[in-house]
């Protein structure tokens, strides 16, 4: 269930057990705010190495500048991951039949 929805049926809930009400017009706003909050939430939770990736030479400087202290540890990361990972494909030959 959509979090924006299942607070504002709980808030209902509770307004209801109360026997209290709002303007339609004051729920609409809440529930503006709470889904611009649960944007901003997912904002938080950006995933760094596809950024990366999608990125051009040109904006790195601008997109590295942007990033926590946290996400440039992510991004270090799963640099060396790949590094790794590249590294270890490219030192195996080819067999010849």
């Amino acid at each position: 269930m959509d979090m924006t929805k299942e607070i504002m049926d709980k808030w209902y809930s509770a307004m209801a057990d109360n026997k209290i009400s709002v303007q339609p017009k004051a729920s609409t706003i809440l529930g503006t705010i709470l889904t611009q909050y649960k944007i901003e939430s997912k904002e938080e939770e950006r995933d760094i190495w596809s950024e990366f990736l999608t990125i051009t030479g040109g904006q790195f400087a601008e997109w590295y500048e942007s990033l926590s202290k946290e996400e440039i540890k992510i991004f270090h990361t799963q640099r060396e991951k790949a590094k790794k990972s590249f590294h270890s494909r490219s030192s195996k030959e080819l067999l010849k039949g």
